[in-house]
């Protein structure tokens, strides 16, 4: 029999330890780690009466659900790769997508169906209801032959074809080996004390390396429980905190922004949480002492698609001493800021941040170029990202490089600007972009507060260089903003102009 090397036997080892201890928990429902592996053998196996062999890619669209992890398992099983798409994109986008990656089968969920079929896919299997020539999901999880997948699999195969976010360009698809994740799990782990009764809920979404990466792969990996939730909404969400007794977890900026607006913001039990890791945007001071008043010890991170997505992670002790830091790398994770000659910056000197470990991505899919580019000869990551490295070694997270701009001689990063907006009580978030060569702040007022121009430029200047300072403010209802909360730069330009 082939040797299962990757993180397709996750689910199977584990229940060979524990079978009968929860993995998963959806609405009603729940699988023991024995049930989970006994599902992820069924999809795999009916996976391949599909026509799915070795090295095929598998397309997801959907909201969360037990069944992308299922999936996930199944298709690394098999030594396939698992490929999910944002399906809030544009169906155009979808199809480009897919259709780069020649997806043999695409699994859609019931939010997801109305999502034209992409040529290149032979089957579509469907979560809920099918229809047509779809595949009921119910048919793959049906026990068939329980006999084990004779499939060689090795951890520098490709597991799993995230995708970047295209807010930048066209999404590109990064290629994660069974190594990378199973690496990225082992770096989380070394900073973060996950336990086999921990309880873990995912909201952030899947088709996001975070959403998966960050808490749920480490809580499974330790035998922990995952809650996967069926809606978004905030109330229910803060119900599945008290009533699951959730004990560590994450979520991006604009997730935990939204909880606070909830009634049930106040009154919901936290007292079981020990950590709560939050990542993929800015992290406003602000929402950070939200969450310390409230009991959570809520520790801001950093990672990218690229990095499997784990990078750093700024340790409990130092949360509140360096309130906006992303803190150190994990235990097998190296970085170092650059200057554009690629000589290393000095300490707290802005420049662009390389990473470089077993975490970090064979390449991107079909993109050559591309891959050359963000990988140096020396296994460096170069992110686009700027930060600065403080004289204790933690990272600050500044801005993209390709967002500076110069004033009065110098470079400014717009998120330093913004960072001192966003320190003004009345500010509830910020966005500063150039327009005809002035820098202009966007700013969104939080809800019962006021202020005026005049005031937040006199709060600004006294915290700000000169060349700093914006010219001007103007007042918006919203910034746009991605799936995860990064804002959309450049649709803030455009909408200035």
């Amino acid at each position: 029999m082939a040797m299962d090397g990757g993180m397709g036997s996750w689910a199977e080892r584990r229940a060979r330890i524990a079978p009968e201890h929860t993995a998963l928990i959806h609405g009603d429902g729940s699988w023991t780690y024995g049930e989970l592996a006994g599902r992820v053998r069924s999809v795999a196996h009916r996976l391949q009466e599909l026509g799915v062999e070795r090295g095929d890619r598998v397309g997801w669209l959907g909201a969360n659900h037990p069944a992308f992890l299922e999936l996930l398992f199944a298709t690394a099983k098999v030594g396939a790769i698992l490929a999910p798409v944002n399906h809030h994109l544009d169906h155009s986008v979808i199809a480009e997508v897919l259709d780069d990656y020649s997806a043999k089968v695409v699994v859609v969920g019931e939010d997801a169906v109305d999502i034209p079929r992409p040529r290149c896919v032979r089957s579509r299997v469907v979560v809920g209801a099918a229809g047509g020539s779809d595949v009921p999901y119910d048919d793959l999880v049906a026990p068939t032959a329980d006999g084990p997948v004779d499939e060689l699999v090795q951890m520098e195969d490709v597991c799993l074809l995230a995708h970047t976010s295209g807010t930048t360009g066209s999404p590109k698809g990064v290629m994660l080996t069974h190594g990378n994740i199973t690496w990225n799990v082992i770096n989380l782990l070394s900073v973060v004390d996950v336990c086999s009764d921990d309880v873990t809920i995912a909201i952030a979404p899947f088709f996001r390396t975070g959403g998966t990466g960050v808490n749920v792969l480490p809580v499974l990996f330790k035998g922990g429980t995952v809650v996967i939730p069926q809606s978004s909404d905030s109330d229910h969400l803060l119900g599945l905190f008290e009533q699951q007794k959730i004990t560590v977890g994450f979520g991006n900026p604009d997730l935990l922004e939204a909880f606070t607006r909830s009634p049930a913001w106040s009154t919901t039990d936290f007292s079981s949480i020990r950590c709560f890791i939050t990542g993929g945007a800015p992290v406003s001071e602000r929402l950070m002492r939200l969450y310390f008043e409230r009991g959570i010890p809520l520790l801001q991170g950093y990672g990218l698609s690229e990095a499997a997505p784990f990078v750093m992670l700024l340790d409990a002790p130092s949360a509140l001493r360096k309130v906006g830091s992303a803190g150190k790398p994990a235990l097998f994770v190296d970085v170092r800021t650059v200057r554009p000659d690629g000589s290393e910056c000095a300490a707290n000197e802005t420049g662009e941040l390389v990473v470089r470990g077993p975490n970090v991505m064979a390449g991107y899919w079909n993109r050559p170029d591309a891959t050359r580019e963000a990988l140096d000869a020396d296994g460096w990551l170069h992110t686009g990202d700027a930060a600065r490295l403080d004289d204790e070694g933690y990272a600050w997270i500044v801005d993209r490089v390709a967002d500076a701009y110069r004033s009065g001689g110098h470079v400014v990063y717009p998120g330093d600007v913004e960072r001192v907006f966003g320190r003004h009580p009345a500010v509830a978030d910020v966005g500063v972009v150039t327009h005809l060569g002035v820098p202009v702040a966007y700013v969104v007022v939080a809800a019962g507060s006021t202020t005026s121009e005049h005031e937040l430029l006199d709060f600004c200047r006294t915290r700000l260089a000169a060349h700093e300072m914006p010219s001007a403010v103007v007042f918006v209802d919203e910034l746009p903003r991605s799936s995860v909360g990064k804002l959309l730069r450049h649709r803030l330009a455009e909408a200035a102009r």
